[in-house]
């Protein structure tokens, strides 16, 4: 059974990700004014999104600026209100530094970006602006996916104020957002940082930026010695964690998780990035044993349930499998992965209920782009309903989508011979025989790529 685990859940523009936030990068949100923690409103498991980088973590207030260490969203954050709110400008008074940040703000507010940018463009040809100011400003122009305009703002207020931490901190992560690494990680250059907190902070945003630009030494380097600092901080547990996934290390990846986890036992990012990494290194038992724990903290969870029937699975618990992918189908706005696990489980259970199958085929095909294995498993209930022209339809378009779709050829060889298409028989398992063997099992390899494009929101596969 092949099960699909190759696709990013970051397309899970489902209730997971409304009542959550995707980690994006850092956020480049913070107060100006409160001082104190931001607490997270959600929790999701699309650890990583718009910056590639991290989850919503905790904005610490230094003086009378923000210093933020946690994330952005690919379309929504999480934030402490900038207060005072925004307020309309008055037209008949002088127009002020304030007032232009007021009509920026309220203009975003309204989705009027032309008049958000003409106020930005004013607000920047002044002299001698507040910091608060331009944070501010750059801050709401970040949460509003504005990372260009938010750039300069933040741009300008590292250039007129070299002794604030947030400005380049802000500006690496603007750059960050935009994909500009190398300029990113120039930003850095030179930081000042006034606490062994806020230099810890800079460590792990340069490691990432260093993992974004391929610099994999430097960055574990960075990230671990961040780690090390400020264990009890969950976005640095998160991100080294997230490292070592994708260098196959998945040892290192559950100290990590576990060690973070025991200093922020509420986590549900850390207990399914703990649970991964157990699961990645065949210990099920173990992995099963930290989904209960969260599944406790987000009941909710289609991903966790997709992971609990995937171990399940392994384990051949076959029928708990299923059941554990049905459960997480009774959830609100389920992943659409859900939906291809529990069609391809009841197949695999040889189940009849051929109308459920292709109906929750067909809503997971709407969900993952070009789902090759989709058109697979739709394939097996087409044939199994006597449909042989459908079944080999579905497997046309398989390997159509996925040239080395291998299983598909192999299926497609016996179904072309039994319809007396020798010549397309025999071209088939040519085709099937020249696609080379992966070492890992087609389960394990896809369930690796699925969490690490999770983790990462990235669409790219998985290193």
């Amino acid at each position: 059974m092949n099960v699909l685990l190759a696709r990013a859940i970051e397309r899970n523009g489902s209730a997971e990700s409304n009542q959550t936030v995707a980690r994006g990068g850092e956020t480049l949100l913070g107060s100006v004014l409160k001082r104190k923690k931001w607490k997270r409103t959600g929790i999701l498991w699309i650890l990583m999104s718009a910056f590639t980088g991290v989850s919503p973590g905790q904005a610490r207030v230094r003086g009378k600026h923000a210093l933020v260490t946690g994330a952005l969203t690919a379309g929504a954050a999480t934030v402490l209100r900038v207060t005072p709110p925004a307020q309309a400008v008055n037209e008949s008074a002088p127009v002020s530094p304030e007032s232009l940040a007021n009509a920026i703000e309220s203009s975003l507010a309204q989705g009027r970006v032309d008049k958000a940018r003409d106020a930005l463009r004013q607000l920047l040809a002044r002299d001698q602006l507040d910091p608060d100011i331009l944070l501010r400003v750059g801050i709401q122009l970040a949460q509003h996916g504005f990372y260009a305009e938010a750039e300069q703002s933040f741009a300008r207020c590292a250039r007129e104020n070299p002794d604030i931490t947030e400005a380049p901190y802000n500006l690496a992560l603007a750059l960050f957002a935009q994909q500009k690494f190398p300029e990113a990680l120039k930003a850095l250059e030179g930081t000042p940082y006034k606490s062994e907190a806020e230099g810890a902070a800079l460590l792990y945003l340069r490691g990432k930026i260093e993992n974004a630009l391929g610099k994999t030494k430097e960055a574990e380097h960075d990230l671990a010695e961040a780690f090390s600092k400020a264990p009890q901080e969950e976005n640095y547990a998160l991100d080294l964690g997230l490292f070592y996934l994708q260098q196959r290390t998945y040892r290192q990846a559950d100290e990590i998780f576990e060690r973070g986890a025991r200093l922020n036992p509420a986590s549900a990012f850390l207990a399914l990035g703990l649970s991964l990494a157990q699961s990645l290194d065949g210990r099920f038992q173990e992995c099963l044993k930290n989904l209960d724990h969260l599944l406790k903290l987000e009941p909710e969870s289609s991903s966790g349930y997709l992971l609990r029937a995937y171990a399940l699975y392994r384990l051949g618990r076959m029928d708990e499998a299923e059941k554990a992918a049905d459960r997480g189908l009774g959830n609100p706005n389920p992943t659409p992965y859900l939906y291809y696990l529990h069609a391809d489980l009841l197949l695999s259970l040889q189940s009849r209920d051929f109308n459920r199958i292709v109906d929750e085929l067909a809503i997971a095909s709407r969900g993952i782009p070009k789902c090759s294995f989709c058109d697979l498993a739709r394939s097996v209930a087409h044939e199994r309903m006597g449909n042989n022209p459908a079944a080999i339809a579905d497997l046309e378009s398989a390997v159509e989508t996925t040239p080395d779709f291998a299983e598909a050829w192999k299926r497609l060889s016996g179904l072309y011979k039994v319809a007396g298409r020798g010549d397309d028989a025999a071209r088939a398992l040519d085709t099937f025989q020249k696609i080379e063997t992966h070492k890992e099992s087609g389960e394990t390899e896809t369930l690796r790529n699925l969490f690490i494009q999770m983790l990462t929101g990235s669409n790219a596969p998985a290193p």
